[in-house]
């Protein structure tokens, strides 16, 4: 009982210390937070100009897992869209996909290659409960490893990348044709 009231009145105190309310925050005061924001963006009738564009790519690749560099046609799409300062998602549409961002290097590509197969390898097939109707169950464990999506921030109309970043679309069971979903909102 000590240590819930000492941890209580040490909770409150930091509350106090930086400004918090005794109250829980409620959905208008979340409102009240994010509002100041606008002020930034260009207000027409009190509001920010925010724009939203989707657009969708496919590939089909050769290989049942290919990365493939999707950077210029996220770039395309970014140009499409007009947006010059927000947020762009990229996601892969299919669970046996991933986007991800690193270094357009061969050598890297190929380690993580083998470090995926380590960590879940294809055969023997009868490994995986999953693996019945179809044998990727390892492609679903890769996914899940690599990741669904990537947010880039956009800044003068350009993905803002740091050195070396790149998008790339991760397949695990490929040889048909699959999506990717590329959202920007902003201004």
């Amino acid at each position: 009982m000590t240590d819930k009231v000492s941890s209580d009145a040490n909770l409150q105190a930091d509350r106090d210390h930086h400004g918090c309310s005794q109250q829980p925050r409620t959905q208008d005061s979340l409102k009240l937070s994010i509002n100041p924001l606008r002020a930034q963006g260009k207000q027409r009738g009190g509001e920010a100009d925010v724009k939203s564009f989707r657009k969708e790519l496919w590939f089909q690749t050769r290989e049942r897992r290919e990365f493939i560099n999707i950077t210029p046609q996220v770039q395309q799409a970014l140009q499409e869209s007009g947006i010059q300062e927000g947020l762009l998602l990229c996601n892969a549409m299919h669970i046996t996909a991933s986007i991800f961002i690193n270094d357009d290097e061969a050598g890297l590509h190929q380690d993580m290659e083998v470090w995926l197969e380590k960590l879940a390898p294809e055969k023997p097939h009868a490994q995986y409960r999953h693996n019945g109707y179809e044998d990727n169950a390892d492609a679903h464990l890769k996914r899940s490893v690599m990741g669904r999506e990537v947010v880039v921030a956009v800044t003068g109309g350009r993905l803002d990348f740091g050195p070396w970043e790149q998008i790339f679309y991760g397949e695990f069971d490929g040889k048909r044709e699959k999506r990717v979903l590329v959202k920007i909102i902003g201004e």
